[in-house]
């Protein structure tokens, strides 16, 4: 203790003491290099905000700004189209108590009449993606509009959500950020604006007019990283000033080779009609200049020529693969996935980067897609069909399989999963839902075809029940007709 704190002690013991804790607890804190105040945590401002103080106020600027980059940024582009390759690919199957009642719903599922369900899964995760969020609003449609199943989904973009609504309702709800909470916390309902915002065709007279939306007709789409996030911000925002800083930089470095093309040779003379090349006189009377290949010219010795010899620029390779591999963790891909380099790589590099890459995509599918989008969407389908007398069977969880992630040896996994089937490591239903395939309609294609080829004689050996036994044509020809 310092003298104060003494003085403090001997005159006022309770407050001495108190004292003496705070300092203790400040010493405490001061344990941690980054709690420390000094020259290498001075100007280090951190906010203590909740996630929607911080991200209210960014978010209109970091979403218009990803959404620039992937536009005129060939990084960004190739980060975003991997990500939704990978994550939605061709689109999710589902397996639904009336099948044929579901993909033939999948077909007129778009409000806008363009895409089939697939199409709208792609375009709303690629949405989500570029902006951080995204809207799946439910569109209710009349008996007289002939659908079996009288439901339709519009994807919107966040730009829709009145951002601007926050704060205490009239009812005594609240909201933030455009989304409004009853007194327990729950979601129930969006105030959307009719339009997009930045539309250019004519506005009607109440489009800038936010309306409000019942929660249960508006999925809202994004990767919740705090418990208390409302909206959803890009993941690519954290690279956009490596990004603008790299392009900055690509740019600086061609205008500097461009200038140093500029200039040919620097001649040395004191006569103003000495020429090095050939000499002409434009119509405005100024000199141009060419030197042409194979020429020689003769100078005096009080004459001189230098040839223009442009330097390389050191570092350029290294500081732009450095600054890309940055770009590349910060999106959530690889350097090489995004760049197309694999020069750097072998086989064995490439495959580990993918097992982590592939963690990351199957934590977007099961965490956030599948539960936000997917299994709410599946919900109200059934029970639209059920009021529409479209569907008999009773309402639940449809099996979702994701895409098929492309293999890097085939070979080689294929004998692996064969081996974790032989040792009954996992169900061979689970492993061509592995493959993005539905066990029933596999099953019943290979009892189809199995059928059909005993019926026309033909062995093959992809039939275990020969290739396993080792046996002849004519013993296999009788296990056939006995089967």
């Amino acid at each position: 203790m310092n003298w104060i704190d003494e003085v403090v002690s001997y005159v006022a013991p309770l407050a001495g003491v108190r004292r003496a804790q705070a300092r203790l607890a400040l010493d405490a804190v001061r344990g941690y290099d980054a709690a420390k105040v000094g020259r290498r945590t001075d100007g280090w401002i951190a906010g203590g905000g909740s996630a929607n103080a911080e991200i209210a106020p960014a978010l209109h600027r970091v979403r218009n700004r990803c959404r620039e980059v992937v536009r005129n940024n060939e990084y960004a582009a190739s980060a975003l189209d991997k990500l939704v390759a990978n994550t939605v690919g061709t689109g999710f199957t589902a397996k639904a108590p009336n099948q044929q009642l579901w993909n033939d719903w999948c077909d007129y599922c778009d409000a806008d009449g363009q895409l089939d369900f697939n199409g709208l899964t792609e375009l709303g995760h690629r949405t989500r993606r570029e902006a951080g969020e995204v809207i799946f609003r439910f569109r209710s449609r009349l008996p007289e509009d002939g659908l079996p199943v009288p439901l339709q989904i519009q994807v919107l973009e966040p730009d829709h959500i009145d951002s601007s609504r926050t704060g205490p309702m009239n009812n005594g709800n609240y909201a933030i950020a455009g989304v409004e909470f009853d007194q327990l916390g729950r979601r129930v309902a969006y105030w959307l604006f009719p339009q997009h915002p930045g539309e250019i065709a004519g506005y009607r007279l109440n489009s800038l007019e936010s309306k409000r939306v019942p929660a249960s007709e508006v999925l809202h789409y994004y990767r919740k990283r705090r418990p208390s996030q409302v909206r959803g911000m890009p993941e690519l925002g954290v690279s956009l000033l490596r990004l603008r800083d790299l392009a900055d930089y690509e740019a600086a470095e061609l205008v500097r080779k461009k200038i140093e093309a500029c200039f040919v040779a620097f001649v040395r003379t004191d006569n103003q009609a000495q020429a090095l090349g050939e000499a002409r006189q434009s119509a405005t009377g100024q000199r141009n200049e060419k030197v042409a290949p194979g020429m020689i010219k003769y100078l005096s010795n009080a004459e001189g020529v230098e040839f223009g010899s442009p330097t390389a620029s050191g570092g350029y390779g290294e500081y732009t693969s450095t600054q890309l591999h940055a770009i590349a963790i910060g999106a959530g891909t690889t350097y090489e996935q995004m760049t197309g380099d694999l020069s750097r790589v072998n086989y064995s590099s490439i495959r580990a980067g993918l097992v982590e890459f592939r963690q990351l995509v199957q934590a977007e599918q099961w965490l956030a897609l599948t539960p936000m989008v997917l299994k709410p969407i599946a919900q109200r389908f059934q029970i639209t069909a059920k009021l529409a007398g479209a569907q008999r069977e009773a309402i639940s969880p449809f099996v979702w399989t994701p895409p098929k992630l492309q293999w890097v040896d085939p070979f080689k996994d294929v004998m692996a999963t064969k081996e974790a089937l032989r040792g009954t490591l996992m169900s061979l239903s689970e492993a061509i839902r592995e493959r993005g395939e539905d066990p029933d309609k596999v099953f019943e294609e290979i009892r189809t075809e199995r059928a059909r080829l005993k019926e026309l004689g033909i062995l093959t050996d992809a039939d275990a029940a020969i290739s396993e036994r080792l046996i002849d044509a004519a013993a296999a020809a009788q296990i056939i007709q006995q089967q």
